[in-house]
């Protein structure tokens, strides 16, 4: 083909493309504006791939850093550009932050125009592959709009609220470790910390004294290892493996408790005899407790259950106790979303 003819149908379809491209991004989708550009997006691959063809020669120079020009990284030009684009391309596929930033807002510009509010669905994946079972237990935990990194705890018990086993605690709980755990210089370093008011329902229905006195776990839980896992830092989904036929029906029960979340009722001076509550100056509100029960017959094929909130823990974990009254409980209701119980039949 004629280099004339052929710049002219390249710079025809950029155009196209281009405009095409633009109308895409800042308007919502319309499939006649979508099939111009998938057609002209064709034209102009054949295009380039003709037109690699017939250049082979200067192309090759081009690659390999040769023609005028005196600069001694001309070699190096094609490899930082090759380069750079895998780097943008697997930052775009693997969703790395900030590059996904064009199109999230692009995407939050038309939805605008449509009247609608874009929602992310990334979650973060705790897999415990050292539990064993017969069945798979996953809780779905979409957060809410008070949602600060909260310690979680998930656990199996009979329909008469007897503690059967722990299927997910977070690392800093079953250790008393925490990352942040005490001032060094301008920063901080790993200490124990005992957190008693963090999760008193789940460590109460446990039972385990630490040497302490606390039933908050202190350094080695055997009964813990397998089940310990980060605390999530966004959605997540916990899965892990247990043995259900023999304790149906049982109850899975959810925990969660996160600091600094104070309001009028909950605040830092509510308790001042409390050496626990307002010694720290961290406890907040109570923790949330959600529960969902599960029937024989649920465990014959995959069931989803959406776990219902059914009180919180004692505002210093004191006690095991179950409280029910809510009344005095703002933010801390708004930490999760939903939560969705899923248990199916382990195949492997």
């Amino acid at each position: 083909m004629n280099r004339r003819i052929l710049g002219n149908v390249l710079l025809s379809v950029v155009i196209v493309l281009s405009i095409s491209g633009l109308f895409l991004y800042f308007t919502p989708h319309q499939k006649s504006v979508a099939s111009i550009h998938t057609v002209f997006g064709l034209v102009f691959l054949g295009s380039v791939i003709f037109h690699i063809v017939n250049n082979k020669v200067p192309i090759k120079n081009y690659l390999k850093g040769k023609g005028k020009g005196k600069s001694k990284y001309k070699p190096f030009h094609a490899p930082l550009i090759f380069m750079a684009v895998l780097l943008l391309s697997i930052g775009i596929i693997y969703q790395i932050p900030t590059f996904n930033t064009l199109y999230d807002w692009g995407n939050a510009f038309r939805n605008q125009q449509m009247g609608k509010e874009e929602q992310t669905f990334d979650y973060e994946i705790i897999d415990l592959d050292k539990t064993i079972g017969d069945h798979q237990i996953s809780v779905e935990f979409k957060k809410g709009k008070s949602f600060r990194h909260p310690l979680i705890a998930i656990w199996l018990e009979d329909t008469g609220g007897h503690y059967i086993e722990t299927l997910y605690i977070s690392q800093s709980i079953s250790s008393s470790t925490f990352q942040i755990g005490k001032k060094v210089g301008d920063g901080y370093a790993p200490a124990t910390v005992r957190r008693p008011e963090a999760l008193p329902y789940w460590s109460h229905k446990r039972g385990i004294k630490a040497s302490d006195g606390l039933y908050i776990p202190l350094d080695s839980a055997p009964d813990l290892d397998g089940v310990t896992g980060a605390t999530p830092l966004n959605n997540f989904i916990i899965s892990s493996k247990t043995n259900l036929k023999q304790h149906a029906p049982f109850k899975i029960m959810v925990e969660f408790n996160q600091s600094f979340d104070w309001n009028e009722y909950y605040s830092k001076d509510r308790f001042p005899d409390d050496k626990i509550y307002s010694g720290s100056g961290a406890v907040g509100q109570p923790s949330m407790i959600f529960t969902s029960e599960i029937q024989p017959t649920d465990l014959v094929s995959k069931t989803y259950k959406i776990m219902e909130l059914i009180g919180h823990g004692h505002h210093s974990g004191k006690n095991g106790e179950l409280y029910t009254d809510m009344s005095n409980i703002t933010t801390a209701k708004e930490i999760a979303d939903r939560i969705i119980l899923n248990i199916d039949k382990n195949i492997n």
